[in-house]
C-alpha cells in the first residue's frame, strides 16, 4: 500500500477503510476520498496518513484499501 495515492485509490473506485484494533470495539470507519483530496492533494500517500485513534474508544485504526460492494452506492 505504501506506493498508493489517495488519487490513484479514487480513480480505480476503491475505498478507504478503518477499522478500530480494540478487541471491545471494533469499530468501522470509511472516509470521503473527495474530501482528504481536497484537503492533502489527490498526489498524498496513503502510507503517510499519520496513526489516528477511534473516535469512540481512543483505540488504534487500521488502514485498509477496499472494492465497493455491489450494495454501495
Amino acid at each position: 500500500m505504501s506506493e498508493w495515492t489517495l488519487g490513484a485509490v479514487n480513480d480505480r473506485g476503491m475505498l478507504l477503510e478503518a477499522f478500530c484494533q480494540n478487541q471491545s470495539c471494533r469499530r468501522f470507519f470509511r472516509f470521503n476520498l473527495d474530501n482528504l483530496i481536497e484537503s492533502v492533494g489527490a498526489d498524498y500517500l496513503v502510507s503517510d496518513i499519520p496513526e489516528m485513534a477511534c473516535e469512540a474508544c481512543g483505540g488504534p485504526l487500521e488502514y485498509k484499501l477496499a472494492l465497493p460492494s455491489p450494495e454501495d452506492p
